[in-house]
């Protein structure tokens, strides 16, 4: 069984969301920069994406590595150094599948695998 490593919504202004879910979700802030910003709650990880770069929202699972990714998927190499392998489901929402180097798991604080 696989982790939800984290769930990405939309946002229009990051900032503002960012107190938001600091003062109603106790999120805290563990990575950020100018499209988005990643916020640790007690059992995952909420990112928010700006709008004005992103165009899809999307949940992310947690793999032990890159070849736990899907045949035909969309690879990406993040800012913040993970790697993503985007996909869509059958009802066209988009998941990724996201790997953390052993150096990104500890420096993001990532302790679910």
């Amino acid at each position: 069984m696989k982790f939800i490593d984290h769930i990405a919504i939309l946002v229009e202004d990051l900032e503002v969301s960012q107190a938001w879910y600091e003062e109603y979700c106790g999120a805290e802030m563990v990575f950020e920069d100018y499209k988005y910003k990643r916020m640790k709650m007690n059992n995952t990880t909420l990112a928010l994406i700006d709008k004005e770069y992103y165009e899809h929202a999307h949940i992310g699972v947690l793999v032990n590595c890159v070849k736990e990714f899907p045949e035909n998927c969309e690879i990406a190499m993040h800012r913040d150094g993970t790697t993503g392998c985007y996909i869509r489901d059958p009802d066209d929402n988009i998941v990724e599948f996201i790997y953390y180097s052993p150096d990104m798991r500890e420096k993001l604080n990532v302790d679910k695998i």
